[in-house]
């Protein structure tokens, strides 16, 4: 009889194991567009996201970047184990950029959206808290962009349209970069006269 209810109590943790469908390995290319994670509980019934306001928030390094410079984000709030983010023009549905993994933490991952590497994801459901991504902002600039993200607790409990502040692109003058190295030409040149003499 004990061997009975042992595998039932087995049978069971199986079930509630099983119920819940997520992808523990990152975001699929159909959240793309919409970053709706597409968990299903029972393998059928849709997961529906929280409607309470987010626990997490996306804070950005400043309220400008550099179109070609790197630029940080980060993902703040409670612990969490899956995510999807991206860098989006306000109002438009694909991302922009891309994101570097060279110092990302060893649980993400990039994947391809629109370009190779233009959003970032989970690449396991470790657990996370606070963790920092690196954005690489188009050569050419893309105008003022928003970082978006769904983040999920768990399987069951996620937020969509985790919003950072709107980040302007930063206006880059040329001017400026001529100006050091004309002053460096000077002194050199007058160095070489002092030295002549």
């Amino acid at each position: 009889m004990a061997v009975y209810k042992c595998v039932n109590v087995v049978c069971v943790v199986l079930l509630l194991f099983s119920a819940c469908h997520g992808f523990g390995t990152g975001a699929p290319p159909a959240a793309c567009e919409s970053m709706h994670p597409g968990h299903l509980f029972n393998a059928s019934a849709p997961v529906v996201p929280q409607t309470s306001t987010s626990p997490y928030s996306i804070v950005v390094e400043g309220d400008e970047y550099t179109p070609g410079a790197y630029f940080r984000v980060q993902i703040e709030g409670p612990e969490f184990r899956g995510f999807l983010l991206q860098a989006r023009k306000p109002g438009a549905t694909t991302p922009i950029g891309s994101f570097a993994q060279f110092d990302a933490p060893t649980d993400t991952k990039t994947i391809t959206c629109t370009t190779p590497d233009s959003s970032m994801t989970h690449s396991d459901t470790t657990v996370k808290r606070n963790i920092t991504l690196t954005w690489n902002p188009p050569s050419a600039g893309g105008g003022n962009v928003h970082f978006i993200a769904t983040v999920a607790e768990t399987r069951v409990t996620y937020w969509m349209n985790v919003m950072s502040e709107e980040v302007a692109e930063g206006v880059t003058d040329g001017a400026s970069l001529a100006k050091p190295t004309c002053y460096l030409l000077v002194l050199c040149l007058l160095h070489v006269a002092i030295f002549l003499k």
